[in-house]
């Protein structure tokens, strides 16, 4: 597997300092499988435009090279993080066309799950349906790589952000941070989990506190 399998989710302290970053701005804090980091701060601004279309350029490519090979499943696939990729970018340079670009995610990544059950491709499906607004199809696809593969701390992980700022169920998330803690790969997954779990605490602490009057509690705040 190429090195875009070993991303992890860079900067999700960042995220805690202000619960109330949600949508797009939630995207760099997803663990994924064969996709890249989802950081728009992580390139230079300057060029984001220029990269974002060399790659709607690519995916054009990609997209007649599918339909000339449409079983190809390894060509899909690579389709498919390229629509994850262009989402992520687009948020830069082209907000109004990143839900557009998730959603192509998921038509590919969908096609390509018909012959391999990968649960990789299925959490990179379930946060790109997330994204596209599919919150059913994000929650189904979550839980059915989680079955496959229980231990699998990105679909834990992502799973939770999902509970967290698509639900407001933070007792959901708080269990799935808790099954991804102990399955920390380095010190830097490991702490990261541990804020999230903390957060989650807080937060169910403050609901306990204050009731759903709390307007910090509204929309995932």
């Amino acid at each position: 597997m190429n090195k875009k399998s070993q991303r992890i989710f860079a900067g999700v302290l960042a995220v805690f300092v202000s619960v109330a970053m949600v949508g797009s701005a939630f995207i760099g804090y997803f663990m994924g499988g064969d996709t890249p980091s989802a950081n728009p701060g992580a390139y230079n601004t300057a060029n984001a435009e220029a990269e974002y279309q060399d790659q709607k350029a690519r995916i054009d490519a990609m997209v007649q090279q599918a339909k000339a090979d449409p079983d190809n499943v390894q060509l899909q696939t690579a389709l498919g993080n390229e629509y994850y990729d262009a989402a992520i970018n687009a948020q830069v340079v082209a907000p109004n066309e990143m839900q557009e670009n998730f959603k192509k995610a998921v038509e590919v990544y969908q096609q390509v799950l018909k012959t391999n059950n990968d649960p990789n491709i299925m959490v990179d499906m379930a946060t790109s349906a997330f994204y596209s607004g599919d919150y059913d199809l994000a929650e189904k696809s979550y839980n059915e790589a989680i079955v496959l593969k229980p231990d699998f701390i990105n679909a834990l992980f992502n799973y939770g952000i999902f509970l967290s700022q698509a639900k407001q169920d933070w007792a959901g998330a708080l269990n799935q941070w808790q099954k991804a803690l102990p399955l920390a790969r380095n010190d830097q997954e490991k702490e990261e989990i541990q804020a999230m779990i903390n957060m989650a605490q807080s937060q169910l602490q403050a609901k306990t506190t204050d009731g759903v009057s709390n307007p910090n509690l509204k929309n995932g705040e």
